[in-house]
């Protein structure tokens, strides 16, 4: 009761965040929720034909990916996929490479 306004700001500033936090859950579980709506209803309507999908990860999980990918840190999963995908590629070109090099020798 003996506070002053400015000795209570920081309290406003706490509940202030608070709220901004709750608004971002209740946000974050319509997005969720919207998500199941649709593909419920999509498969309902479409049937096989349909491609809609519920969210493959979480909000959070996607965002923390996604920056990952900017500042080009990689997880171990994700450095050995880029490595097999390389290594595919190095392969087909090889392949190519020795199908196109016959051909010439033939050609000869």
């Amino acid at each position: 009761m003996d506070s002053t306004p400015a000795e209570l700001k920081p309290y406003l500033e706490a509940e202030k965040i608070r709220q901004k936090r709750k608004d971002a859950e209740l946000w974050q579980a319509g997005i969720y929720e919207t998500s199941a709506t649709f593909t419920a209803v999509a498969n309902a309507l479409m049937g096989k034909k349909c491609k809609a999908e519920y969210l493959k990860k979480p909000l959070l999980e996607s965002a923390e990916e996604e920056k990952r990918k900017q500042e080009g840190i990689l997880s171990e999963e994700e450095k050995k996929k880029q490595r097999n995908a390389l290594l595919a590629s190095l392969q087909l070109m090889q392949a190519n490479f020795e199908l196109n090099h016959e051909k010439g020798r033939q050609d000869e």
